[in-house]
C-alpha cells in the first residue's frame, strides 16, 4: 500500500519518557521516544526483551501499572495530547478508537463465557445504542470478517472448543468491535505455528486494506516484520536505535545493534539432500535408492503404536464422541542425539511429549526407555518417570513456582537427581556458571527475571535432575532472537557434554534444521513424514511438509 507522506500522523509520540518508581529509586524505562503512525500504516516495534516495546504499547492504550509514570513528552492522537484529556474522555477514546490484541489469546478470553457473549460485551461497551438483535448481527459479521468458519455455530462455542488460531481470530474480532482507528498488537503471533501465523498476518493486512485501520505491531520476530510491516522502529534499553521503511532497514541496517538482531535470525536452508533414513520408510516418499545406510545405534527411546483420545463416553443418549489426539505414533530417539518433532497446533506434538514424560496417559501403545518397558495406559506413581525424563516447557513463567526463590527451586532438583553425598551448593553453583546466570539470582524470585533468564533456570533445573532424556516443548518460541540463539546453543551443549538425548518439539523449521539430526512431521495426530534434515528440506515431496516450508518468510530462507 502506497503511503501519502504528506498526510498528518494519526498518532505521534514526542520525546516520551516513562519512569518506573519504587521506594528506593526512579528508573527510566523509556527515554525520549519519537515515532509517528499514519492512517492505514502498519508500524513494527522490534527489539529484545526489556527494550521498552510493550511499555510503548501499554502507554498508548492506557494499561501502564501505577508504578510507571510519564515524566515528560507527549502522546498525541489526531493532534490532541492524551495526557491533557480527562479520565472519562481517555477511557472513551481507548474503548472505541484505540484497541489492543495481546500475545496470549488464551488469557485474553474468559473461559466461562461463550465467544458470542464476549463479543456482545465488547460491542455494547463501544456501541451502547445497538439493540440485542443488532449486537448479535454485528458479532456474526465480525466473526465472518476474521475468517471464522461456521460463525453462527461458533458464536455459541467456548474458548477451549477453538484452536489457537481460531482464538486469536476471536481476539482480533473483539478488537474490531468498536471500529477502531488504531490497533496495538503485542506479539499477536508468537505462540502460533508458521502456517497459522501466516494466516493471521494476511488477515491483519486485509483488515488494513478494507477498513483503513492503523496497526502498531510489537514483536521480536523479524520474520513477522518482514512479512507485514510498512515501517520499523528498533528499540534497545528504552531508546529508539533506528527507524525507517521495512525494506530499507532490513536490507541496509545502519546501526550495529540492528545488524546483530538480523544476524541472530535463524535461516532455513533449502538444498538437495539425501534419501530418508529407513526408520522413516513408512512415513515419507523417499526415492528408494539402494545405497547402504550407516549402522544405527540402539535407540534410548522407542515409541510404538501410541494412541491417545480425549473426551469421555457417558451413558444413554448423551454419549460424547472421543477425539483422537494421537493415532498409532511410532518413533525412535538415539542416545546423545536431538530428534525434532514438527507440526501445527493440535497435531499432537505436546501430547506425545507429556505421555513420554509420564504427565499424560495413552489409550494404547508401548514406550521403551533405555531398555525398560513403560506402561502408558495407566498413570504412574509420582516420580516414576522423573529420574529418566525431564521436560522444559514453552512458558518459563508458568513452569516455575512463583513463591520459591530460584535457589530453592534448583535445590529440589539436586536432591532428586543426585547422590546424597553430592554437595548441593557446589552442584548449583556449577550449573549457574555454566548457563551464564549470576549467583545473586539464587535469592531472586521468578518475576524478578527476564524471559530468557527464567528459561535458563528451567534448563538448569532439568539438568540437575540427571535425566536420560529431555523433552523440550517449544522452549524458545516466546524468546527474542538473540536469547533464542543462546538457549539453542545451551541445549546443544547439554546433549554433547552430558550425554543426554533430547526430543525437541517446535514449529520453527530453521531451529529444528540447525539443531536436530532427524525430524518427524506430525499432522492431525499422525506421523506423515520424516527423515534427516537434508531429506526433509531438500527432497521430501510430502504436500504437508512443503506447506510448512512455504510458510517460512522468504527473506529468511536460503
Amino acid at each position: 500500500m502506497t503511503k501519502d507522506i504528506t498526510q498528518k500522523p494519526l498518532l505521534e509520540l514526542k520525546k516520551l519518557t516513562i519512569s518506573y518508581r519504587s521506594r528506593s529509586q526512579t528508573r527510566p524505562v523509556l527515554r525520549n521516544v519519537d515515532l509517528s503512525l499514519r492512517h492505514g500504516e502498519i508500524l513494527g516495534l522490534i527489539g529484545e526483551s526489556g527494550a521498552g516495546k510493550s511499555t510503548v504499547g501499554n502507554a498508548i492504550i492506557g494499561l501502564l501499572a501505577p508504578e510507571f509514570v510519564q515524566t515528560s513528552g507527549s502522546i498525541l492522537f489526531k493532534g490532541r495530547a492524551l495526557e491533557a484529556m480527562d479520565e472519562q474522555e481517555r477511557d472513551a477514546l481507548r474503548c472505541r478508537r484505540i484497541a489492543a490484541i495481546f500475545q496470549d489469546h488464551t488469557m485474553s478470553l474468559d473461559p466461562l463465557m461463550s465467544i458470542g457473549a464476549q463479543l456482545t460485551e465488547a460491542i455494547r461497551a463501544a456501541c451502547p445504542d445497538l439493540s440485542g438483535k443488532q449486537t448479535r448481527g454485528r458479532s456474526i459479521e465480525l466473526l465472518t470478517r476474521v475468517g471464522i468458519e461456521s460463525p453462527r455455530e461458533r458464536y455459541h462455542s467456548y474458548p477451549h472448543q477453538l484452536s489457537g488460531g481460531q482464538r486469536q481470530r476471536v481476539v482480533i474480532a473483539i478488537a474490531l468491535s468498536g471500529t477502531p482507528d488504531i490497533i496495538v498488537a503485542d506479539e499477536p503471533t508468537s505462540a502460533l505455528d508458521a502456517t497459522i501465523q501466516k494466516q493471521i498476518l494476511q488477515l491483519l493486512r486485509e483488515l488494513v486494506a478494507e477498513t483503513g485501520v492503523s496497526i502498531i505491531l510489537v514483536t521480536h520476530d523479524m520474520g513477522v516484520i518482514s512479512e507485514i510491516a510498512d515501517t520499523v522502529v528498533v528499540m534497545r534499553d528504552g531508546n529508539v536505535v533506528e527507524q525507517g521503511s521495512t525494506a530499507t532497514l532490513l536490507d541496509h541496517p545502519v546501526e550495529p545493534y540492528t545488524r546483530d538482531l538480523l544476524a541472530a535470525v535463524p535461516r532455513l536452508r533449502i538444498s538437495s539432500g539425501k534419501r530418508a533414513d529407513p526408520a522413516f520408510a513408512g512415513a515419507n516418499n523417499a526415492s528408494g535408492d539402494d545405497d547402504e545406510e550407516p549402522a544405527k545405534r540402539a535407540a534410548i527411546l522407542v515409541v510404538s503404536g501410541v494412541t491417545k483420545a480425549f473426551g469421555r463416553t457417558s451413558f444413554g443418549w448423551s454419549r460424547k464422541p472421543r477425539k483422537l489426539a494421537l493415532q498409532d505414533i511410532s518413533l525412535e530417539l538415539e542416545p546423545g542425539a536431538i530428534t525434532g518433532v514438527v507440526g501445527e497446533s493440535g497435531s499432537g506434538k505436546s501430547t506425545l511429549g507429556r505421555i513420554i514424560a509420564g504427565l499424560e496417559i495413552a489409550c494404547e501403545g508401548e514406550i521403551v526407555i533405555d531398555g525398560a518397558h513403560v506402561d502408558v495406559t495407566r498413570r504412574r506413581q509420582p516420580g516414576g518417570m522423573l529420574g529418566r525424563v525431564q521436560m522444559i516447557f514453552q512458558d518459563p513463567a508458568m513452569s516455575l513456582n512463583p513463591r520459591l526463590p530460584i535457589g530453592d527451586t534448583l535445590a529440589e532438583s539436586v536432591r532428586f537427581g543426585s547422590a546424597p553425598s553430592m554437595d548441593e551448593r557446589l552442584a548449583i553453583n556449577v550449573i549457574m556458571d555454566r548457563l551464564g546466570l549470576p549467583l545473586t539470582f539464587l535469592t531472586r524470585y521468578p518475576h524478578q527475571l527476564s524471559g530468557g533468564q527464567k528459561q535458563r533456570v528451567c534448563i538448569a533445573r532439568a539438568l540437575l535432575a540427571k535425566p536420560r532424556i529431555i523433552i523440550a516443548d517449544e522452549p524458545t518460541s516466546a524468546l527474542d532472537v538473540s536469547v533464542q540463539a543462546e538457549i539453542v546453543e545451551l541445549l546443544g551443549q547439554a546433549v554433547s557434554q552430558d550425554g543426554i538425548s533430547m526430543l525437541f518439539i517446535s514449529h520453527d523449521l530453521a531451529l529444528v534444521q540447525a539443531l536436530c539430526s532427524s525430524i518427524y512431521i506430525f499432522q492431525n495426530g499422525s506421523v506423515v513424514d520424516g527423515g534427516s534434515p537434508e531429506f526433509i528440506f531438500g527432497r521430501s515431496t510430502n504436500a504437508y511438509t512443503r506447506c510448512l516450508i512455504d510458510a517460512r518468510p522468504e527473506r529468511f530462507t536460503i
